[in-house]
Parts: structure tokens; C-alpha cells; sequence
């Protein structure tokens, strides 16, 4: 039954953090790069805060530009 719950939260939280972003002239290398940096901000930001590392990282691509497709 524990199992059960946990792929159901899972199956409802994952696709929560997948979002495609677009920034007018740059490239998957300049999004991959940012994203890596952002994601090593928002893993201290989310512990720092109590919040989502997912919800942290999009903060930070949104502030370098990045919008949400």
C-alpha cells in the first residue's frame, strides 16, 4: 500500500517540474549550461528555503531570461 501511494504522489509531483524553455538566440548548449548552474543554485536555495528545487531552478532560468514554453 506504501508503495502504491508513493508512485501515485510521484506520478503528480515529476511532470510538475518538466517544463520547456526558449530564449530568442541561444542554443541547447547555452540552455544546458545555465540549467546546470541554475540547478546548483536551487539545490542550496531549496534547502536554504524549504522549497522545491524545481520551483528554485525555474526562479533562476527565468531571471537569466529563459521563458516557459
Amino acid at each position: 500500500m506504501k508503495r502504491l501511494l508513493f508512485l501515485a504522489v510521484m506520478a503528480v509531483l515529476i511532470p510538475a517540474c518538466t517544463h520547456y524553455y526558449v530564449k530568442p538566440g541561444r542554443t541547447g548548449a547555452d540552455f544546458n549550461r545555465d540549467k546546470r548552474e541554475c540547478e546548483k543554485i536551487a539545490e542550496k536555495e531549496a534547502a536554504r528555503k524549504g522549497t522545491r528545487e524545481c520551483d528554485e531552478s525555474e526562479k533562476c532560468l527565468l531571471a537569466k531570461g529563459w521563458q516557459r514554453e
